[in-house]
């Protein structure tokens, strides 16, 4: 058996509780004298913030604060962020933030050292020259933003959401503290839990999968199954957000290097037309890119859905679909976010748009059975 050439690239991490402290440490490693802070307002304002600036006074460092970031971060925020980095004479970055925080931090390094316009790296392997060194502390257990070569910026223009892929993306350094996530919202706990499930998922059964990419796809999902559904007396448990982080942190690793699929390259689309958060335009699509894709990898779902709670006494391939989607709908608990794309001022005649949109993403190339626009066309049609 000829097995297929596979590579893997992924940064330094650190785990636990504090593992912000180090932040100056690696910035004078990097001999990163002024670094540009990119964050957002109500996180720069926490507490535990200031663990992170003594850090940066101790080892010399100066910053420079960004907070003009977005959800769903704009092409405008980059190229705002990228000004500031070279006229501030910046010589790196840190990114304290959730995913889109971290994926704006990943745009500015891509133009300080490239030049241009953030557009015009959107696609595959397009980043000529490497990144200025890039430490990231995720504040939400979701988007694996650091530790993946993926940013997803919105056109603004044009309404969409693009996927920038390059090993230039992935950031020198993870730091994965619990502390930052003790003071997140429950909703986004959910949502972010939500989007590492889909990235672990995904990444299991994409066509670029692996054995290595596969070991760390399912503990995400046996992490996942453990921790979920979440309720707001765990806000303050610390292996709680501890296991979310290594859940989000093995599938951001399993999708970085396998690649993603339908999901992402559907919830791409309605996420940049009608910039809704990623964890809900991922739930909304799920189960119609499930149930289409499960034929080419049904050995592999019905593993999901056994890890999820799904009898393996259940044979019928239906009745697999629907019993994982449930179980994955009991993981957001309290959350109750509508799955109808109507409700988010969605019309009908957009599905043209939605289709061309997906059958674009990058994406599309690594799902199990690769959809026409009839398909894709058919797959809106179902979740309005």
């Amino acid at each position: 058996m000829v097995r297929e050439h596979r590579k893997f690239v992924i940064p330094e991490i650190i785990t636990g509780d504090n593992a912000r402290i180090y932040a100056g440490r690696y910035t004078s490693n990097f001999h990163s004298d002024t670094v540009l802070l990119a964050t957002d307002e109500s996180v720069f304002r926490r507490k535990w913030m200031r663990e992170v600036l003594l850090s940066l006074d101790e080892a010399g460092t100066e910053y420079v604060i960004f907070s003009d970031i977005e959800e769903n971060p704009r092409d405008y925020n980059v190229m705002a962020g990228a000004d500031v980095y070279l006229s501030e004479e910046c010589t790196g970055i840190l990114a304290i933030g959730g995913g889109s925080v971290l994926d704006c931090a990943k745009g500015i390094g891509i133009v300080a050292a490239n030049g241009g316009n953030i557009l015009d790296y959107i696609g595959v392997d397009l980043v000529r020259n490497p990144m200025p060194p890039l430490i990231c502390v995720p504040t939400t257990a979701g988007s694996g933003a650091d530790v993946s070569q993926y940013a997803v910026i919105r056109n603004t223009a044009k309404k969409t959401k693009n996927i920038i892929v390059s090993k230039s993306l992935v950031p020198d350094v993870s730091l994965l503290d619990t502390v930052p996530l003790m003071t997140q919202p429950g909703d986004v706990t959910v949502n972010s839990g939500i989007d590492a499930l889909t990235h672990a998922i995904e990444a299991y059964v994409s066509n670029g999968a692996s054995h290595f990419s596969d070991m760390l796809a399912l503990e995400s999902i046996k992490l996942s199954a453990d921790i979920f559904p979440f309720s707001l007396d765990r806000a303050d448990d610390p292996d709680h957000r501890f296991q979310s982080l290594m859940a989000s942190m093995y599938a951001g690793i399993a999708f970085s290097n396998a690649g993603l699929g339908l999901i992402h390259a559907m919830s791409h689309a309605i996420g940049g037309m009608y910039d809704l958060p990623h964890g809900i335009a991922s739930s909304i699509v799920m189960r119609s890119a499930i149930q289409y894709n499960y034929s080419s990898s049904k050995r592999k779902y019905r593993k999901i859905a056994h890890i999820l709670g799904v009898s393996p006494d259940i044979t019928d391939d239906k009745r697999v679909v629907t019993g994982m989607f449930e179980q994955i709908m009991d993981m957001r608990g309290s959350i109750d976010n509508p799955l109808s794309l109507s409700v988010y001022g969605a019309s009908k005649a957009d599905i043209p748009d939605l289709v061309a949109r997906s059958a674009g993403d990058p994406c599309i190339a690594t799902n199990p059975r690769i959809p026409g626009r009839k398909d894709l066309s058919n797959l809106f049609e179902s979740v309005f």
